[in-house]
């Protein structure tokens, strides 16, 4: 009997990888939720192995079905997991105060992870239809609110972690697509805008700063800001009219800033008024962990005592001081790294990003080798989200990001995500099968 033709195409060494990662973080996961008083294990492992058989399955199915089909039921994907996701921020089940989880009793799925890839299959079929037209401005307002509905509806759970991945995934896809440079560095003006008032303002408060300042005085009060912002938005409404009418293309230099200064106003209040504290204390505890070493910047402070305390070879399996003992909080999932360099060292470290690091190349090469705009884009767009579960995971832990609970893709535990990372495995070998079919 003659095997399917795909069968040879396989790309196994990514397969072969991604189970030598997985078994990696297995291994971790193990350590993780060792008692070394009891000498007994939470049995987390054996979840996250039934996960990744699952998910194996679920990979090679992936594999076999085009991606062209998957791109023409794209908006259904999206519709269903989006419900799916409201759902659960509803009525699903709350962990760590967060309402992220259905439970199904044996099992949880977190509906947010597979929101991630929906996203990216509707981006992808969307930007290719438009590909002609991306250079306009007007092309970005929808791919942003396709983004900006779950990521709202995600910030109501509250998961400010999960929320924030979403945005750096449009900016990919976006830049991928071939929308407009300078449209894209007036939307990452908007966003520096948004942030910065809020966490001057939450620093302020939290160091006790009661010095007056005109300036500053003005700027913590949002109804203040919103008038402004509603002001500055009437200004680059009409000067954008009167460039259609006059064909002067001066008016442009008046609107673009006038409306991103508005937006970036009005996101900064409500970033302000609908963040929680300890969100907005997050952002600020990563640039300086000593301003909370008890609560939000523990976590920080004692993952990098666990990497630091490594060394080149680490301290071996089920040694880590900082795991073993319980000092390391989330140590099989959030900082499950810190786990890797405490007890396997920086050369143990470096093997997992290397493995992880081929991940990404093959990911980078397959967008590049796509036969189509299309694969380009999803393959781009899995990528992105793999990458940066990567950095902000390994960026935390080290402290140079917020906390933000990203999980380490493959390596922590978490059914949804491996879940959600093997059908992108699957899809991005999909891909490469059909590079040379024409």
């Amino acid at each position: 009997m003659k095997r399917p033709e795909n069968l040879y195409k396989i790309d196994y060494l990514l397969v072969g990888v991604i189970i030598l990662i997985v078994g990696i973080g297995c291994l971790l996961i193990y350590s993780g939720g060792f008692d070394p008083i009891e000498k007994i294990n939470n049995g987390l492992y054996k979840r996250q192995i039934i996960w990744f058989i699952i998910g194996l399955v679920v990979m090679i199915a992936f594999t076999f079905i085009s991606y062209h089909q998957i791109g023409d039921y794209a908006h259904y994907i999206y519709a269903a997991v989006l419900v799916l996701l409201l759902f659960t921020t509803l009525f699903g089940s709350s962990v760590r105060n967060i309402r992220a989880w259905l439970n199904f009793g044996l099992f949880s799925i977190q509906p947010a992870e597979f929101m991630k890839l929906a996203v990216v299959i509707l981006l992808a079929k969307l930007l290719e239809m438009r590909e002609r037209d991306i250079k306009h401005f007007r092309e970005i307002l929808l791919p942003a609110l396709i983004i900006l509905v779950p990521v709202v509806i995600i910030l109501n759970q509250p998961d400010f972690g999960t929320a924030v991945v979403f945005i750096p995934i449009l900016f990919t896809m976006l830049f991928v697509g071939g929308a407009d440079i300078s449209h894209l560095v007036s939307i990452i003006l908007v966003a520096s805008i948004a942030l910065v008032l809020p966490m001057a303002l939450t620093y302020s408060e939290w160091v006790g700063d009661d010095s007056s300042n005109i300036i500053f005085d003005f700027f913590k009060n949002t109804n203040r800001l919103f008038i402004v912002s509603g002001i500055l938005f009437a200004a680059a409404c009409i000067t954008f009219v009167l460039r259609y009418i006059y064909v002067n293309k001066m008016f442009k230099k008046i609107y673009i800033p006038c409306g991103v200064l508005s937006l970036g106003l009005l996101c900064s209040v409500l970033i302000q008024n609908f963040f929680k504290l300890y969100q907005k204390r997050r952002i600020l505890v990563f640039l300086n962990p000593e301003l909370d070493p008890q609560a939000s910047g523990y976590h920080i402070i004692q993952s990098k005592i666990a990497i630091g305390s490594g060394g080149f070879l680490g301290k071996g399996f089920l040694q880590g001081s900082q795991a073993q003992l319980g000092f390391l909080p989330e140590k099989t999932s959030d900082f499950i790294f810190s786990v890797a360099a405490e007890e396997w060292g920086f050369l143990g470290a470096v093997i997992l990003l290397l493995l992880l690091g081929f991940v990404m190349f093959r990911g980078i090469q397959t967008a590049l080798e796509a036969k189509d705009k299309f694969g380009a884009l999803l393959a781009s767009g899995i990528t992105s989200i793999m990458f940066f579960h990567i950095l902000i995971n390994i960026g935390m832990v080290i402290g140079v990001m917020p906390v933000t609970g990203l999980p380490l893709c493959f390596v922590s535990y978490g059914g949804s995500n491996l879940m959600m990372c093997m059908i992108s495995i699957g899809i991005l070998i999909n891909i490469r099968t059909k590079k040379h079919v024409y």
